[in-house]
């Protein structure tokens, strides 16, 4: 009787692999439209503050910079706001009856660790949330004062968005996807799609970070060596 109430209690999921063992999971109360349309929301929310503080600098930013602002303050508030929430919530996720929850229960389609309090997984999102989050806020405060700390901010937030989400779709694809239900939506739209962003952006961003600062060296040095000439 034990052995057939854990085998029940294992399977009583939608999750991969299907042996994963969450007693504690329960139904979510959004659908995956109410989901999408609660992350759309806050999304824009954050868009429209990201706006409202470009709007009121005082220096004139690109659209290259405003680009920049409002990615960062997106990025600040996934990384603080949703990803702390798992950090500090992980252990009670799978049965929460929470937005959040159900937003995490949703994408758990595509990443099953999330589910189940997996180590590394809870590490990364902690260091995302409390780092990455942080100098993501420094980086658009950066850009809207037009501060030298811009660059090193946008560097680091960037190169560790990038090391994290290497590791994390990394050891997935290691482990021969084990924790993503197979099916195109959960794999392409979610585990593929919403993990690129984090690559392709973050690149862009590295190599900016990197040029920029590369020509402040160049430029520092050059009235260096003028100074010392004179």
């Amino acid at each position: 009787m034990d052995a057939a109430k854990e085998t029940l209690n294992k399977v009583l999921h939608p999750y991969y692999p299907r042996d994963a063992h969450l007693p504690h999971y329960v139904a979510s109360t959004l659908n995956i439209n109410e989901a999408f349309i609660t992350l759309g929301s806050a999304v824009a929310v954050t868009m429209i503050i990201s706006a409202v503080l470009i709007s009121q600098t005082q220096r004139k930013l690109t659209c290259k910079d405003k680009y920049i602002v409002v990615w960062m303050l997106v990025c600040a508030g996934i990384h603080m706001v949703l990803e702390g929430y798992f950090a500090f919530n992980h252990k009670n996720l799978a049965g929460m009856q929470t937005v959040m929850a159900d937003l995490w229960r949703e994408y758990s389609h595509s990443d099953s660790r999330y589910m189940t309090s997996d180590p590394f997984t809870v590490i990364m999102e902690g260091i995302t949330a409390l780092v990455d989050g942080s100098f993501a806020i420094v980086t658009a405060y950066g850009v809207l004062t037009d501060s030298p700390i811009r660059y090193p901010a946008q560097l680091i937030t960037s190169l560790m968005q990038l090391y994290g989400n290497i590791l994390y779709m990394g050891i997935n694809l290691m482990e021969g996807f084990r924790y993503t239900n197979p099916h195109p939506f959960y794999f392409y739209g979610y585990f593929v799609s919403m993990n690129a962003i984090w690559m392709v952006v973050p690149a862009y961003l590295i190599f900016d970070a990197c040029k920029n600062i590369y020509r402040g060296m160049l430029i520092a040095k050059r009235a260096a060596i003028i100074k010392k000439a004179n």
